[in-house]
C-alpha cells in the first residue's frame, strides 16, 4: 500500500462526506426509474427482513450514520457493487464481493404504483444517488416482499453472456435477484457462476487483496477494504457531482424565476400536497407516528390519499353545500386569527366533512341537516385559544345570541339548535360523558346516537389538526396522538391531516374547496392566479373586496367623529384615485413581462 493511496482516501473521505449532506427531492425521472426497477432495503438476515415485515415499517438508522437526519436507505434497483460497497460493507469481509464472491444479500423489496407515493422519499445526487426515507419507512401492503439478492456480472438477458462495458473495456457486477434453486440450504451462499468467479479473483488480486484464510491476512484485508471503499465513495462523489449538480443549479434557478401566479390553483394544490416539505415538518420522524401508522396498516386502515379525497368532496353536492355554508359562515362572522383561529376551523370543519363523507353519514341528510350542524360546530365551536369546557359553554351562550340559520335562510329549529349546542360542549368533555351532555341539552332519545357520532366525528377532527402544535426536540415531533382517535376514517387521515396544515398555509381556502370543480367558486372561469388578479383589477375596486372595504371604513371613522362631510369626500377620492393608480401600475407592469 503507497502513501499516495492514503492520501487519495482522506481527501476523498473528506468529498464523499460533504457530497453525503446535499439531500433532494426525487424528479420525475427517477421515480419512474423506481417503479419500473423497485427499492431495495437490505437486511443483515431473514429473521431481521421477517420482523420488518411483520411490524409493517422499517426503523431509521441512526442520526450519525445518517448525517444529522435519521433516515432508511434503500437502492433504486439492485445495487452496483460500488454503491453496495460504500453503503453496506464498511470493511467487513463478509460483506465485500471481492472476498466473498458468492454471499447472498436478503432484502425488502419494494414496488410502488404510483409517483404520488414517493413523496417523502429524497436521494443524495451528490453522492450515490441513493435514496433515503427521512423517519419510518412504511412497508406498503401488496407492494413490498422478501426476496434475496447475489452479485453476478452483468449479462445480456437472452443468451447469458457477459456484457462488456464500452467505456471502461471491461465487465460491469451488479447485484441481481436470485433464483432460489441456485441457493444453498440456509440461502447464505449460492452456487456463482465460474466466469465471475474468475474475473472477481482477478478484480481481487489487482485491488491488493490477499487470498488466505489466516487471522492476520483477514486484517490487512479489512484495512485495505476501507482504503478501497474511501477511493469509491470519492470517485463516486466526484462524478455525481460533475454529473448532477448543474442539474440541481439549473433546475433551482428554474423554481425561483418561475412566477408563481402563472400556475393554476388546482396545478398548486397537487403539487403541494405531492411535494410536502420535509425539511420543516415530517411527522414520520417521530417513532409515535410512524409506528401507528405501521400498526393502522397491519389492520387494513391503510392513509387514504388526500387529493384523492379533497376531489372526491369537492366535486360532490356535500362539497358544493360546504362552499354556500363558508360563505354564509365567514360574511356573517368576524374571522379570528390564533391556535383555534379561522385556519383551525377550516381545517376542522374539512377534516369532519371528509370524515363524515367516508363514514356514509350524508347518504340520507335530508335538507343537508347533517352536513349544517357539523360545519356549524366546527366554525362556532371556540371562540379563544384557551382550550377548556368554559370556553365550549361560552361558545354555546353566544350561539343562544345568534339568529342560526340554514343555507336557504330558514331559522334553525329548536332540535337542530340543541343538537349544535351539546356537540360543542362535548369537544372538552370526556368520551364517557356524551350521553349525559345529550340529555342535559334535551336531545330526543332518537337523536342521541346520532347527536354522539357528530360529537366523535368533530372529536377526531379536532384531534387531527393537532399536527399544528409541534414542538423541537433535535427533530420536529407533531403534538398529535393517534391513539386518542376513535373512527377507522379518521385513523386513516394521519398523514392527510399533516398534507393539509401545509396546504392552508399556502392556498386560500375558498381555491381548496373548489379543487377540481368545473368553474372556481360556483360559477367563475377558472384560470391562472396570474390572469385572474389582472382581470380583478381590470372590472374596478368592486372587484376587489379587501381595499373597497379598507376605503369604506376610513370614510365610515371620518363621519362617526366629525361634521365635516368635505373631509370624508376628500378621503373618499384620494383613496379611488390611488387605487386606480395602483391597479394601472400593476397591469402595465404584467403586461409587460
Amino acid at each position: 500500500m503507497k502513501i499516495g493511496d492514503f492520501l487519495t482516501f482522506f481527501v476523498n473521505a473528506a468529498i464523499s462526506t460533504t457530497a453525503k449532506i446535499v439531500r433532494t427531492d426525487i424528479d420525475d425521472e427517477c421515480k419512474q426509474e423506481i417503479i419500473e426497477n423497485g427499492l431495495y432495503h437490505i437486511t443483515p438476515n431473514i429473521q431481521s427482513a421477517l420482523k420488518k415485515m411483520r411490524t409493517q415499517h422499517i426503523r431509521p438508522a441512526s442520526s450519525i450514520a445518517s448525517y444529522g437526519k435519521s433516515s432508511v436507505f434503500l437502492f433504486n434497483g439492485t445495487p452496483t457493487i460500488d454503491n453496495y460497497m460504500k453503503n453496506i460493507c464498511n470493511g467487513n469481509n463478509q460483506k465485500n464481493p471481492y472476498l466473498t464472491p458468492n454471499l447472498v444479500e436478503t432484502a425488502i423489496q419494494i414496488l410502488p404504483k404510483s409517483k404520488t407515493e414517493l413523496a417523502n422519499y429524497k436521494v443524495r445526487p451528490l453522492s450515490d444517488n441513493v435514496i433515503l426515507f427521512e423517519g419510518y419507512c412504511i412497508l406498503p401492503k401488496e407492494e413490498t416482499k422478501i426476496v434475496y439478492l447475489v452479485p453476478d456480472l452483468i449479462r445480456d438477458k437472452e443468451t447469458g453472456d457477459p456484457i462488456i462495458n464500452q467505456e471502461t473495456g471491461k465487465y460491469d457486477i451488479k447485484f441481481r435477484l436470485a433464483d432460489e434453486k441456485e441457493l444453498n440450504e440456509d440461502k447464505t451462499r449460492y452456487n456463482a457462476k465460474q466466469d465471475y468467479l474468475k474475473f472477481v479473483q482477478e478484480e481481487a488480486k489487482s485491488l491488493g487483496y490477499i487470498s488466505s484464510d489466516k487471522k492476520i491476512v483477514s486484517h490487512i484485508n479489512s484495512m485495505l477494504s476501507v482504503v478501497h471503499l474511501g477511493k469509491i465513495e470519492g470517485n463516486m462523489a466526484k462524478n455525481n457531482i460533475l454529473k448532477n449538480l448543474p442539474r440541481i443549479i439549473k433546475a433551482k434557478i428554474k423554481q425561483i424565476t418561475t412566477p408563481k401566479l402563472d400556475m393554476s390553483t388546482d396545478e398548486r394544490i397537487s403539487t403541494t400536497i405531492t411535494q410536502i416539505d420535509a425539511k420543516k415538518k415530517n411527522p414520520y420522524r417521530d417513532k409515535k407516528f410512524g409506528e401507528a401508522v405501521a400498526n393502522f396498516q397491519s389492520h387494513n386502515l391503510t392513509q387514504l390519499n388526500l387529493r384523492e379525497e379533497l376531489e372526491n368532496l369537492t366535486t360532490s353536492e356535500n362539497g358544493k353545500y360546504f362552499r354556500t355554508k363558508y360563505k354564509q359562515i365567514v360574511e356573517q362572522e368576524e374571522m379570528r386569527k390564533g391556535l383555534h383561529g379561522i385556519n383551525h376551523s377550516n381545517r376542522v370543519a374539512l377534516l369532519s366533512m371528509l370524515i363524515a363523507q367516508k363514514e356514509g353519514l350524508f347518504e340520507n341528510d335530508e335538507n343537508n341537516r347533517t352536513k349544517d350542524i357539523l360545519l356549524s360546530a366546527a366554525y362556532y365551536q371556540r371562540k379563544s385559544d384557551i382550550s377548556s369546557l368554559f370556553q365550549q359553554k361560552r361558545s354555546v351562550k353566544q350561539i343562544n345570541k345568534k339568529e342560526l340559520i340554514y343555507t336557504d335562510g330558514k331559522k334553525y329549529n329548536f332540535e337542530d339548535e340543541k343538537i349544535l349546542q351539546a356537540v360543542i360542549v362535548a369537544q372538552q368533555g370526556k368520551d364517557k360523558n356524551m350521553k349525559k351532555i345529550c340529555k342535559k341539552y334535551k336531545i330526543d332519545s332518537q337523536d342521541i346516537d346520532y347527536t354522539t357520532k357528530l360529537m366523535t366525528i368533530l372529536k377526531d377532527a379536532n384531534a387531527l389538526d393537532r399536527v399544528r402544535l409541534d414542538f423541537n426536540k433535535g427533530i420536529v415531533i407533531t403534538d398529535l396522538d393517534p391513539k386518542y382517535l376513535r373512527i377507522d376514517t379518521s385513523k386513516q387521515l394521519l398523514n392527510a391531516s399533516y398534507q393539509l396544515e401545509t396546504l392552508t398555509k399556502k392556498v386560500e381556502f375558498d381555491r381548496i374547496l373548489s379543487y377540481k370543480t368545473d368553474a372556481q367558486l360556483e360559477g367563475g372561469i377558472i384560470g391562472t392566479q396570474r390572469e385572474e388578479f389582472i382581470e380583478s383589477l381590470k372590472k374596478g375596486i368592486s372587484q376587489v373586496p379587501s381595499i373597497a372595504k379598507n376605503v369604506k371604513t376610513k370614510i365610515t371613522n371620518v363621519k362617526s367623529t366629525s361634521n365635516k362631510k368635505w373631509k370624508s369626500n376628500k378621503i373618499l377620492k384620494r383613496s379611488i384615485e390611488k387605487v386606480k393608480t395602483t391597479r394601472r401600475n400593476i397591469i402595465e407592469k404584467f403586461n409587460g413581462r
